[in-house]
């Protein structure tokens, strides 16, 4: 009898097995390298308020200790960039007021100083609990834009300590001075990814910012420099404060 040639390649059975088993691994990495993804993005995030620091530091050392304050919006517009009218390419501001801390003292092209102002995880603001399996719901900024995208900056600054009125302090909307600072400056939060306004200013807001995949959660940067991922909910305000004074008040949600 002549010789049939064996035919090489999957039969349609073990290709669906193939496929199957090729499915059910990448189901069990997807997890892991979202993790591995967020982490990521937390390291820089941290990294940015690290850096954005120095603007900080360098304003209040250079201003008789005071904080800084904004014209307009001065919860977002302490620092951050605008965008050229052309190409939309984000450009250091230079009437917010760290700003030119930051070119005159962190090493680095100006585009990528301008980069500090980014959270990798920016998805804006969104209505509380409209995130899907672990990502953000649509954006309720113009459309759907992120932070960095509508302020110019993905970090909100602690309003209680660039305006006194805000604080409980007196009536006069001037930023505080440290010596006016009378809580543990390790607790006392300047900036982070929004998710604390949501979570301990505003909790009746029906919104929230919460980028990094653990709910009402983020960095803060604190007025002595250090930097923590804090859940902003929790109810033992021990790690975290917004307000400069004991007693006043606003601040931390009780």
């Amino acid at each position: 009898m002549p010789h049939r040639p064996r035919h090489s390649g999957f039969s349609l059975l073990e290709l669906i097995i193939s496929i199957g088993v090729i499915s059910l691994l990448l189901l069990m990495l997807l997890p892991t390298l979202s993790r591995a993804r967020d982490i990521g993005c937390r390291a820089v995030c941290a990294n940015n308020l690290r850096q954005m620091n120095v603007g900080w530091q360098g304003y209040v050392q250079d201003n008789k200790d005071f904080f800084p304050q904004a014209r307009s919006l001065p919860d977002w517009h302490y620092g951050g960039v605008e965008f050229t009218s052309g190409t939309r390419e984000p450009v250091l501001a230079g009437a917010r007021p760290i700003n030119r801390y930051l070119t005159n003292d962190v090493r680095g092209r100006a585009d990528a100083i301008a980069g500090l102002f980014r959270c990798p995880s920016d998805a804006g603001i969104f209505e509380r609990g409209a995130a899907v399996r672990g990502r953000p719901g649509r954006s309720v900024l113009a459309d759907s834009a992120t932070c960095f995208e509508t302020y110019g900056n993905s970090y909100r600054a602690n309003p209680m300590i660039l305006d006194s009125t805000a604080a409980g302090i007196d009536s006069h909307h001037r930023p505080l001075a440290l010596h006016e600072v009378h809580v543990d400056t390790s607790r006392l939060l300047v900036t982070g990814d929004p998710a604390w306004y949501y979570a301990a200013l505003a909790p009746g807001s029906g919104l929230e910012a919460s980028w990094h995949t653990s709910p009402d959660s983020g960095h803060m940067l604190a007025v002595d420099g250090s930097i923590r991922f804090i859940d902003f909910a929790m109810r033992d305000a021990s790690e975290f404060t917004l307000r400069p004074r004991p007693g006043t008040p606003g601040g931390e949600r009780r």
